[in-house]
């Protein structure tokens, strides 16, 4: 048992099903109450019937209450400590997507009852008490908002970009609560996520380097290029440092990102490892290995042949067959993918990282990141028994948040 531990928290893991591309799959909710001075890991599950491709969760100030985000134009919010669900509400009415994965996928919340999110050129600022009049507070600058986060002093929106048909984003936005107005920072890759520094008005952006098919993003695959981490100052809209990280090092794909004042961690989801690049230098990349090994592969089977079925529907297999070799390439050969969600505990001792192709939390113990616990959950079959018994277990990590448990 470690000593000194104390608080009980859940890490709350929004959902999207089986299958590789969560944009069309099942929506919902996975908590793991973690109880660490009893060593207690507990998983629950909720799906949400009527919305698909859930993707991101956000918990309001005092964590009564989270924002499930999804593909689906809809509103949905949860009470974390239930899972059950609280509301829902559907942005149609204020606009229609002009594309397929246009979605409020992600929310900032600015106390415990508004929140902040993106609806087609502009962002628009909502109340739980009158979901139905939302106030427009300006334009977001960029091609698609995706993650978006609050800076610490409170002024700044602070917002990765997604690739658009026919253009590859390759900025991030601020937005400036204040003024009302954004600024666009340009890169020279996409960036989908980020993480805010604990202090200060800086967040941190690895790249999201996708190739699409027959120019629609709609459907992609992984692109075999090398990738960046940037430092960002949000009051100056300038990049302050970057690093830039060799093709042939695992690094592709994105997730969660976990700032603290010393460095930042985040999930390459497709290469099956955790990075860690220390802010003091910011010129060095450590790796945390998560691919399974050949014995993990075999146990795995079922997840690598839906993989690999999946990735073959997606990519132009007569026309541009090199690109799916590219990302296998990518993904340093395995057909099971690795983790989404990431979050470091309260007491700083634990880093949780929730294993898509696993279906299992690891738990890792900080900041020596030894693995302390597995978390198995069950199989996706529990929940959608029209699902034949050797299908794909997996019900679909994606973005994942703590909630310090009172």
């Amino acid at each position: 048992m470690l000593a000194a531990m104390t608080g009980a928290f859940d890490f709350l893991i929004a959902l999207d099903g089986h299958g590789l591309n969560g944009f069309e799959g099942w929506a919902g909710v996975a908590r793991l109450r973690c109880e660490p001075d009893r060593d207690r890991w507990t998983p629950e599950v909720r799906f949400f019937s009527g919305v698909a491709g859930g993707h991101a969760t956000q918990l309001a100030p005092g964590g009564a209450t989270a924002f499930l985000g999804n593909l689906s134009q809809l509103l949905l919010f949860y009470d974390p400590r239930t899972l059950e669900e609280v509301a829902r509400y559907s942005t149609l009415r204020f606009a229609a997507p002009r594309r397929f994965y246009e979605s409020q996928t992600h929310v900032v919340w600015l106390d415990a009852r508004s929140f902040v999110t993106a609806i087609g050129p502009d962002f628009w600022r909502f109340s739980l008490d009158d979901l139905g009049r939302p106030e427009r507070l300006g334009p977001h600058g960029v091609t698609l908002p995706h993650a978006v986060k609050r800076s610490p002093s409170g002024r700044f929106l602070c917002y990765g970009a997604m690739d658009v048909h026919g253009t590859f984003a390759n900025q991030v936005g601020v937005f400036d609560l204040a003024a009302a107005t954004p600024r666009v920072i340009a890169l020279p890759a996409t960036a989908w996520h980020l993480g805010m520094h604990p202090t200060r008005d800086v967040f941190y952006a690895p790249t999201q380097r996708c190739r699409p098919q027959d120019g629609d993003f709609t459907e992609y695959v992984i692109e075999d290029f090398k990738n960046y981490l940037f430092e960002i100052d949000a009051a100056a809209a300038v990049v302050t440092r970057h690093l830039a990280i060799p093709r042939d090092l695992p690094g592709a794909l994105t997730s969660d990102v976990v700032v603290t004042e010393d460095e930042v961690l985040y999930n390459c989801c497709a290469s099956g490892a955790l990075a860690r690049v220390e802010l003091a230098g910011f010129d060095r990349v450590r790796w945390v290995n998560e691919r399974p090994g050949a014995l993990g592969q075999l146990a795995g089977l079922r997840v690598g042949v839906a993989n690999v079925v999946e990735a073959a529907a997606r990519a132009n297999l007569v026309g541009e067959p090199h690109l799916l070799v590219k990302a296998l390439r990518a993904a340093r050969g395995s057909m099971v993918d690795g983790s989404y969600g990431l979050g470091l505990s309260p007491c700083r001792r634990f880093l949780l990282s929730a294993h898509r192709g696993l279906n299992q939390v690891i738990v890792y113990r900080y900041p020596d990141l030894a693995v302390h616990r597995r978390i198995p959950f069950p199989p996706m079959r529990r929940f959608a028994p029209h699902l034949g018994r050797l299908s794909d277990p997996r019900i679909g990590f994606h973005h994942a948040t703590i909630n310090a448990v009172a």
